[in-house]
């Protein structure tokens, strides 16, 4: 048996201890949500064109997801958008004609073993979902969706910057009127409609993003204001490019800056495009 040295011991040792360091650092963190679970069954069939509409939507169940009505701008959405909103024209580049006007009932289920990590990556709080967001850092259900959009539609993508014609969201002149929030770190809520926008313990990239939905263009948080808010802005539909009954509420971009203390500025901008580098209709079930 060899005899070592106090000094050779010592630097082996030490050799031992940051080898161990380097590998533990360069294990990857879990995704936001938790690590994403297999599929255990995956249904994609085109939409009926004969059903009622009006029951078309999208949703998490218990055990996995149910979409009727879906086309491929809302999946690539749920898989890779960093908002709440679907992918805008110029947020994505590549997508062939047929894939822009196909319609799909979606049905992806998971082992019943798996339901409860499911669970938890499905109803991630808000805190959470606006940290994974601001990070761009796809949670582990958006990698389960990527997932089956590369099994069933053999998709590959991946983002670039691109400039683009945006609006810019800054602090109008007479400061924010945004109230700080009360909820707690793991609370929150945003909802939207014709002629109003609201949300509870939202951060300003976010309600860049919920602006982007009346403005028609991708906004571009430019206000440096730290923390989370409450807020409620409401409009005339009608200025927002969407009919509706006439209405006394101020104008969209107007009411941006009465009621939000915020300004929204025609510019340009290097946004994140998602680029679709292949993508084919989905395979048979």
């Amino acid at each position: 048996m060899p005899v070592y040295s106090s000094q050779v011991f010592s630097f082996v040792l030490c050799a031992v201890v940051l080898s161990a360091c380097l590998l533990q650092a360069q294990v990857p963190a879990p995704p936001p949500g938790g690590d994403p679970v297999p599929w255990a069954a995956v249904s994609i069939h085109p939409s009926d064109p004969a059903r009622d509409t009006a029951n078309d939507s999208w949703g998490d169940q218990p055990n996995g997801i149910t979409g009727q009505g879906m086309d491929l701008r809302n999946l690539l959405s749920a898989a890779y958008h960093f908002g709440f909103l679907p992918f805008r024209d110029e947020e994505m580049e590549g997508l062939p004609s047929w894939a822009k006007n196909a319609q799909y009932d979606v049905r992806a289920r998971v082992d019943p073993d798996d339901v409860e990590s499911f669970r938890k990556l499905s109803s991630m709080t808000m805190a959470d979902t606006i940290a994974a967001f601001a990070a761009r850092q796809y949670t582990g259900e958006m990698l389960m969706q990527q997932a089956m959009l590369a099994d069933r539609f053999h998709l590959k993508a991946h983002y670039v910057m691109r400039p683009r014609a945006v609006y810019l969201l800054t602090v109008d002149k007479g400061g924010p009127h945004l109230k700080p929030t009360a909820n707690g770190a793991n609370e929150g809520s945003m909802s939207f409609g014709n002629g109003k926008l609201a949300g509870k313990g939202v951060a300003t990239p976010l309600i860049a993003n919920l602006l982007a939905y009346p403005a028609e263009r991708v906004v571009v948080d430019r206000t440096a204001l730290p923390g989370r808010f409450d807020f409620e802005l409401r409009f005339a539909p009608s200025n927002a490019g969407v009919a509706s009954e006439p209405s006394t509420d101020p104008d969209f971009f107007t009411a941006v800056r009465q009621e939000l203390g915020l300004r929204l500025e025609s510019g340009k901008a290097d946004v994140p495009v998602l680029v679709i580098d292949h993508i084919e209709p989905p395979t048979a079930n």
